[in-house]
């Protein structure tokens, strides 16, 4: 039988690089990281309190995806139209119809990175510095769990309106990966929200996880935290109070 046949066994060759479904279809293996961010970059007690980076990771975004378009579909049948899911744009109705799907289904990982930032220093506040030096502590915790697979990195990040942040964001991802994947292949790619439903529901998790930490609102939080692998609070042995 030709490797990736359903009906035979996998080979060292073939294991966690071609996944074949039910009807003979074979697509490459990969693992995808679809990246997300919540908070701004307002250092001063005007802005928010903390600033948070997220990772949902899976081998099979289908299986997000094809519910959450049922879903979409389903809300233009009653009248709701909406591009995409956006957690602190929907309303609770669709919300919790967003988070019904996501509980049901599963299939991902989610990591999240918590940054106080009355405890960021002066010297980070700029994003150019700020994205490679926390982003890269997400990285570290997602994949030091896929260091001994050969299967490609794809990640996927929402798309920054501002160049500069842009630049940023990749050059967190790129050095991370040229330091520690070394010659594994990746890609890194900015795609509106809208595109891929794991985006969007890393979104609804890392607004869940924020929601917990700005004003102890547990009640998204608890409907996600099965899927948290790591909750990591950067300042969490204490640190100096810059304002």
């Amino acid at each position: 039988m030709p490797p990736g046949d359903p009906s035979s066994p996998a080979t060292g060759a073939d294991r966690g690089l071609v996944r074949v479904d039910r009807c003979g279809y074979r697509s490459a293996m990969a693992i995808y990281l679809f990246f997300d961010e919540s908070g701004d970059l307002n250092f001063s007690p005007n802005g928010s309190s903390y600033y948070f980076f997220g990772a949902l990771t899976t081998r099979n975004p289908e299986l997000l995806s094809n519910p959450l378009s049922r879903l979409q579909y389903d809300l233009l049948a009653e009248g709701v139209e909406l591009e995409r899911f956006h957690a602190s744009e929907d309303r609770q109705a669709v919300r919790d119809r967003v988070f019904e799907v996501i509980t049901s289904v599963g299939g991902f990982e989610f990591d999240v990175v918590v940054i106080e930032k009355r405890k960021t220093h002066p010297s980070l506040h700029d994003e150019v510095r700020f994205y490679p030096k926390f982003a890269n502590y997400l990285l570290r915790y997602v994949f030091q769990r896929y260091a001994e697979v050969g299967e490609p990195i794809v990640v996927v990040t929402d798309t920054l309106p501002v160049k500069r942040t842009k630049r940023a964001v990749a050059k967190a991802f790129k050095e991370y990966i040229a330091r520690n994947l070394r010659d594994r292949p990746y890609a890194l790619v900015h795609h509106a929200s809208a595109s891929h439903a794991c985006l969007q529901v890393a979104d609804y998790c890392t607004w869940a996880v924020h929601k917990k930490w700005q004003s102890n609102d547990r009640r998204s939080y608890d409907l996600i935290k099965s899927f948290l692998r790591s909750e990591f609070d950067i300042f969490a042995s204490g640190g100096e109070y810059f304002y």
